[in-house]
């Protein structure tokens, strides 16, 4: 679907007519449905996750009205897989997500494992999911895109060519190299930090 399509179809939901958004969610999970079940074969993750994601799309465009990406379509894909991920790490959001201090957070859920090295593998754990949350959101929008497509094993780099506005083949491969190159990097001062900081409590 073209840009000013879409746009023309946020312009009616803030006016206060649904129908045509009400419509283009239907229609972009079917476009949507043979991709994501290639995430997860489970028809309720499948409609989780695409809710989710609509409901975000809603609340940026709708409610907020901020300027619309230039492919909603696989801008929404995007963010199912983010929530798809998200999901995958289940047993650390809580603290990953949570508002609350992090450490202390961390520190109560290890307090439900077993021997000393069960926790500080645990701990291990979240230190690093901590450090690549982190370090992916001082990416560009579009580095961080890329990154998070690459982090996923269910997409080949050659399906989203188009999808990331690549001419070819290896300018998304040098693209991708520079990014991770920046993002290892970053990794590596973050988990430093969150390191120290746990050491010095």
């Amino acid at each position: 679907m073209e840009k000013h399509e879409v746009q023309t179809i946020i312009d009616h939901a803030i006016q206060g007519n649904y129908f045509p958004f009400n419509r283009f969610f239907e229609e972009t999970f079917q476009t949507l449905h043979p991709k994501l079940e290639r995430l997860t074969t489970t028809e309720e993750d499948i409609k989780d996750m695409y809710l989710v994601s609509m409901q975000k799309f809603w609340e940026r465009f709708v409610l907020q009205q901020e300027a619309i990406p230039d492919n909603s379509v696989g801008y929404i894909y995007r963010m199912c897989k983010n929530a798809f991920l998200l999901k995958k790490r289940e047993a650390w959001a809580s603290v990953i997500l949570s508002e609350d201090p992090m450490m202390d957070q961390a520190v109560q859920w290890e307090d439900t494992l077993g021997n000393e090295e069960e926790k500080r593998d645990a701990h291990a754990e979240f230190l690093q999911f901590k450090a690549l949350e982190i370090a992916l959101e001082t990416l560009s929008p579009k580095c961080k895109a890329l990154m998070e497509e690459a982090l996923d094993t269910e997409t080949k780099l050659k399906d989203v060519v188009d999808t990331f506005g690549y001419t070819n083949y290896q300018a998304l491969v040098q693209a991708k190299y520079n990014c991770k190159k920046r993002l290892v990097k970053k990794v590596a001062e973050v988990l430093q930090a969150l390191t120290t900081k746990k050491m010095v409590k």
